[in-house]
């Protein structure tokens, strides 16, 4: 049965790559999926959910195809009336969604994976600027060191907070979405047309909305010499509006892990709010040596950022750290990670 539903999708899917545009064939991808599925479990935290009423149930779906590779373990799918008052919540296991019991009427909606545990959420009563962020951190968190509390300074000596790097997020919000009787219409945030199905069913195509960046290092010399190391990354949003996607407030420096790659390279990858474009993208390595010394390498990577071509992908190459050799360990035991005691080498890229 489940062969047999892939089958009809991928010829829909072809159907609609030839005459066809992503907002007119979503019902017909559901209408097709609701044969095939049945049973599903929602949690509501709307205060009148529970109460019983008149509403006639319809279908939430979230289909994958615009990001295949997306493994959240569940989706929260908000309703915000257009006439005022709290919004409905629904919250449903995997990747798909389920049937919901909602009034009928007019609303705002978005959806994002509700897995994800770095992640807080503010103004969530209001659609357009209900926004995500993390909490603050150490410095040196990168380093993955449990000491249950952040490692290292709160503030880089540039004066910009640190803040924790967020979970992967996916979703799609659409600017308004009507529910009556006989169907549903839509109004998604690409398309100023509006668009009406006799069925009521609504299809979200999530995306990923939080900015993957990675970076590579190479030409690093006397890496066995290296006790831990780890990196960060300056001039980062500190939060993304949900129901736009555009990343705002304050610039913040992420903490990263850094891992070799190589004889003479590092890397590290991690999911952001995307670039605060009102400050300098500074990446830096750090380097704790056997013999107790700290070394610190910065990178201008402005430049990198601001021209990727995939600002959802982006990727960082940087080289050409020449570390000193380590002495015989220093023998006073702790691990030292104060703000004291670096070494810094700025390193011009472009030369």
């Amino acid at each position: 049965m489940a062969d047999l539903f892939k089958q009809l999708l991928n010829k829909f899917y072809v159907f609609n790559s030839m005459v066809m545009g992503r907002s007119t064939i979503y019902f017909l991808l559901v209408a097709v999926s609701c044969i095939f599925t049945s049973g599903c479990t929602w949690i509501c935290d709307h205060p009148c959910c529970c109460e019983g009423g008149e509403e006639d149930p319809f279908e939430l779906f979230s289909d994958w195809h615009y990001s295949p590779q997306a493994t959240p373990e569940g989706m929260a799918y908000f309703f915000f009336p257009l006439s005022g008052g709290e919004p409905w919540r629904f919250d449903f296991p995997g990747k798909t969604g389920g049937e919901v019991m909602l009034p009928d009427g007019k609303f705002h909606v978005m959806s994002f994976n509700d897995d994800t545990s770095k992640v807080f959420f503010a103004n969530d009563t209001d659609y357009y600027d209900f926004y995500c962020y993390c909490q603050e951190a150490g410095l040196y968190d990168g380093l993955n060191i449990q000491s249950g509390s952040p490692v290292g300074p709160s503030v880089t000596d540039r004066g910009e907070k640190v803040n924790s790097f967020p979970n992967p997020m996916w979703g799609e919000s659409l600017e308004w979405f009507s529910l009556n009787a006989g169907g549903v219409t839509v109004q998604r945030n690409d398309d100023v047309q509006e668009t009406e199905y006799h069925e009521r069913i609504i299809v979200f195509f999530p995306l990923l909305l939080t900015p993957r960046y990675s970076y590579e290092v190479t030409g690093v010399s006397n890496l066995s010499g290296v006790e831990r190391m780890c990196a960060s990354l300056s001039g980062m949003a500190s939060r993304l509006i949900v129901s736009s996607g555009l990343h705002t407030g304050e610039a913040v420096t992420l903490p990263v892990g850094a891992q070799e790659s190589g004889e003479e390279s590092i890397e590290g990858s991690f999911f952001t709010f995307g670039d605060s474009e009102s400050s300098e993208n500074w990446l830096t390595l750090y380097f704790w040596l056997v013999d107790g010394r700290k070394f610190k390498y910065e990178f201008d990577v402005s430049d990198q950022i601001a021209n990727a071509k995939d600002p959802m992908d982006v990727l960082i190459k940087v080289g050409g750290i020449d570390l000193p050799e380590s002495g015989p360990p220093s023998g006073e035991g702790a691990f030292d990670v104060t703000v004291d005691g670096w070494q810094t080498y700025i390193i011009d890229i472009n030369s």
